[in-house]
């Protein structure tokens, strides 16, 4: 068994990157926990300043005991294991050959963070075409200098074990495993900063400003009927707790999200006009076709029965004329009222004047986070 350690250093501060946080990866001759080995261990792991890259490299296949042996003995000292999909593949593995040769792996006890699983979790805002390693480093800037798929590296392994007494190209193997491995585990310290993003969907937001813009400044699209028209725009700016690695940018026709460094600012439509509000009780009220209204049965006992009828569902509300925001729901905890243009129409609005202190900035930023991810 060859063992190969460097100190490097890596610019990324963030939640996981700390004394207590273990990254690894493995490197296997196949997927049959069973009938393959694992040949390769990397770690890493950081004293505050620098990272420590060990790589435990097998010569053969009766190195994988010394291999589990190593890695067991240092992960004992640390409380979580950071990985990308350890937890479907690397952490069963790993307890099965452990198991195969009697030792004592408790990797259990340990806090098992996979970055697969974050980086899936935020499709809503990555939105990314897949989620392998590869493609989220892609995303915040990351190249590598290796070409290799793991499964390609099996037959460069094969290859390492069986040209042992030919210097140059057990070399070159060996290199171009160790290339793989090292540049899956410092990867893997700096895709972790995509944490951050939960940010967002979480809402660990701090409200900043509220900033207006008229309509005739802006080339977007915006929304537009005969009652109803954007005749200016809100952008609300808010803190982040973590600096983001990447911004990100995302719209349609209500809205632009932007996340740049630690500023989260969300661009909505001010819209002018009629919109309606449907009473929940539509039992209790009577519709008046000529009209167009509704009134409630109290008062409807002085109305001709000829010019009323009982209201429904679809004809219980109520106009009013003022600005509006889009809250992109008809139902909101937050909210009582909430108008919408037509009946049974999804997307809602919100009269501008419910967002007339911080506290309720927030309460409607966070329905638009709801609705968005």
């Amino acid at each position: 068994m060859k063992t190969i350690t460097q100190t490097i250093d890596i610019n990324i501060n963030n939640q996981l990157c700390i004394k207590d946080n273990l990254f690894f990866d493995i490197e296997t001759t196949g997927f049959s926990r069973t009938g393959c080995f694992c040949y390769l261990i990397g770690v890493s792991f950081t004293d505050g300043r620098h990272f420590t890259v060990i790589q435990w490299l097998a010569e053969g296949a009766s190195d994988e005991t010394l291999l589990i042996h190593k890695f067991c003995e240092l992960a004992e000292n640390f409380s979580s294991i950071i990985h990308f999909n350890g937890d479907n593949f690397d952490i069963p593995f790993l307890t099965k050959r452990a198991a195969i040769h009697n030792i004592p792996l408790n990797l259990d006890n340990m806090r098992s963070i996979d970055l697969f699983k974050h980086a899936k979790g935020l499709k809503s805002i990555l939105r990314l075409e897949s989620y392998n390693q590869t493609t989220v480093e892609h995303f915040l800037g990351i190249h590598r200098n290796d070409t290799y798929t793991g499964g390609e590296l099996i037959k460069v392994y094969k290859e390492y074990i069986k040209n042992d007494q030919l210097p140059a190209k057990h070399a070159d193997s060996e290199k171009l495993l160790l290339l793989h491995n090292f540049e899956d585990i410092c990867g893997l310290i700096k895709i972790s900063s995509i944490v951050s993003y939960n940010n967002i969907i979480n809402k660990h937001i701090s409200y900043k400003d509220i900033e207006y813009t008229p309509a005739y400044d802006i080339a977007d699209e915006s929304k537009q009927s005969d009652n109803i028209s954007s005749t200016a725009y809100i952008t609300l700016s808010f803190s982040l707790p973590e600096e983001l690695p990447v911004s990100v940018l995302l719209k349609d026709e209500y809205y632009v999200l932007r996340a740049e460094h630690s500023t989260l600012k969300l661009r909505l439509p001010v819209i002018t006009g009629i919109l309606k509000y449907f009473y929940p009780n539509y039992k209790d009220y009577y519709y008046l076709p000529e009209e167009d209204i509704t009134i409630h049965k109290d008062v409807a006992t002085y109305v001709d029965k000829n010019h009323r009828i009982q209201a429904t569902a679809s004809n219980c509300f109520t106009k009013v004329t003022d600005n509006f925001l889009p809250i992109f729901s008809v139902k909101s905890p937050d909210f009582n009222q909430i108008f919408i243009e037509n009946y049974g129409e999804k997307n809602g609005f919100i009269q501008l004047e419910s967002i007339k202190d911080e506290d309720c900035v927030l309460k409607y930023v966070n329905c638009i986070l709801d609705y968005l991810y």
